[in-house]
């Protein structure tokens, strides 16, 4: 039984421009947590920042996944 397989990732289907926003969002994502856990320390707010920065990154990584592997 031979089955078709297609070794691309669906990441290199994604045309330039849809990989140029995912980069874009991702920075801004990075900028945010670093803000925050800056923000924390200086203010010592008495949190830890993983509590702010873990959801973030899970849930921005759920929707970057959904996102580069969705089927039209």
């Amino acid at each position: 039984m031979n089955l078709p397989l297609n070794p691309r990732l669906p990441v290199l289907a994604l045309n330039r421009r849809d990989r140029w926003f995912l980069g874009v969002a991702w920075a801004v994502i990075a900028v945010k947590c670093v803000l925050v856990w800056w923000a924390i320390a200086h203010w010592h707010v008495p949190v830890h920042p993983l509590w702010i920065v873990a959801p973030t990154l899970l849930c921005a990584a759920l929707a970057s996944l959904l996102w580069v592997t969705h089927r039209e």
